[in-house]
């Protein structure tokens, strides 16, 4: 994310967007859904690709041994990530022939998640693979508003792992520092702020009870709540700025927008309640400190665990020297639910990237 110049594999891939497909293979999470213990390889022409959100997929027809073709889909990452990494949907007509290897369904036939797509020129590339160079940093920045405020206005994006594409056989770069993408969105454990174990009261449990994982909203193309989301999937996220306000628009899902009033010094009463609540902000110095109440009951993550209406949040931001990282913590209080606050950490880096809608298509049905 620094503007230091990369030496990139000149790949281009994949993909052309042919006519619709008769069948929609969409998986949410690899573990349930695919074997990860058992690897497959096909070999086949494309027929389709569909670049959208929160997976994409490209289908294939596969010739067994028998002269039988095998209609084939197989999940990829979701096209926000897919197209920042350089992903388009041109070089490859129908008919071009690919090679995948991935795992398969644990429930349904000629169906995979990809690992990698090994071309017929030699390339080997991942959904997580930079094929192209799309995300750079700003070339210049002004750190501070003129009334001397940290600058926070702008796109944002949480920090990706670099990787080149390789050819055959060729080393991959070891993984960055920071989260690797999870393109299948798989949940981890009920732990936020480095690995910190959430602890449930007696109510909170009850309120957990009887939680199926299809019950998490990212499967109905839902966002889950103000901390999750702010660097899921590694959305471009936008802040506007104002004398009066902060405004943070989420890029995750259907879009989050949150106010952040400068203007205030007091929660009004009587707070409507909603999913991004009511945010106070006051700045200590050059920290933005973000107050927030007024939130109806919701979820602390994919994996169940619930926050009720009594859910305090208190974030603080911090911009770098140079302007172009912004640090969030946030202390996650809930008197109903929560047996003791929890607290987490990310941070986002500046983006000539523009902001995008998700558009969530989900095409399990």
């Amino acid at each position: 994310m620094d503007k230091t110049n990369r030496t990139l594999a000149q790949v281009f891939l994949l993909l052309t967007a042919a006519g619709g497909c008769a069948n929609a293979f969409a998986h949410h999470g690899v573990n349930p859904h695919f074997d990860v213990s058992k690897d497959i390889t096909i070999s086949g022409v494309v027929t389709d690709i569909r670049l959208v959100n929160p997976h994409s997929y490209i289908y294939l027809d596969v010739a067994n041994g028998e002269d039988v073709v095998e209609a084939w889909g197989c999940e990829m990452g979701g096209a926000s990530l897919l197209r920042r990494n350089g992903w388009t949907e041109e070089g490859f007509a129908p008919g071009a022939a690919v090679t995948i290897t991935g795992h398969p369904s644990r429930t349904e036939e000629f169906v995979c998640v990809m690992n990698t797509v090994d071309l017929a020129d030699g390339r080997v590339v991942r959904t997580e693979d930079l094929i192209r160079e799309t995300i750079s940093r700003p070339d210049e920045v002004a750190a501070r508003l003129p009334d001397g405020t940290p600058n926070l206005g702008g796109n944002w994006i949480s920090q990706v792992e670099i990787r080149e594409a390789p050819g055959r056989g060729g080393d991959r770069p070891a993984p960055a520092d920071g989260a690797r993408p999870n393109q299948a969105g798989n949940e981890r454990p009920a732990r936020r702020g480095g690995g910190q174990q959430i602890s449930q009261t007696e109510a909170g449990i009850a309120a957990s009870a009887g939680f199926d994982r299809l019950d998490n909203p990212r499967f109905h193309c839902q966002t889950t709540n103000i901390f999750v989301d702010w660097t899921f999937n590694q959305q471009v996220n936008t802040i506007l700025q104002t004398a009066d306000n902060i405004t943070l628009n989420y890029g995750f899902m259907e879009m989050l927008t949150r106010t952040i009033h400068l203007n205030m010094d007091s929660h009004p009463n009587n707070l409507g309640l909603s999913q991004t609540g009511h945010s106070i902000g006051t700045w200590e110095g050059d920290t933005l400190v973000v107050d927030t109440i007024g939130f109806a009951e919701g979820y602390l993550n994919g994996n169940g665990a619930k926050h009720s209406e009594a859910m305090h949040v208190v974030e603080r931001f911090s911009l770098s020297e140079d302007g172009n990282r912004l640090d969030r913590t946030y202390l996650v209080s809930d008197p109903l639910y929560l047996a003791a606050p929890y607290e987490g950490s990310d941070f986002v880096v500046r983006t000539d990237f523009p902001f995008q809608e998700y558009d969530c298509e989900d095409l399990t049905q």
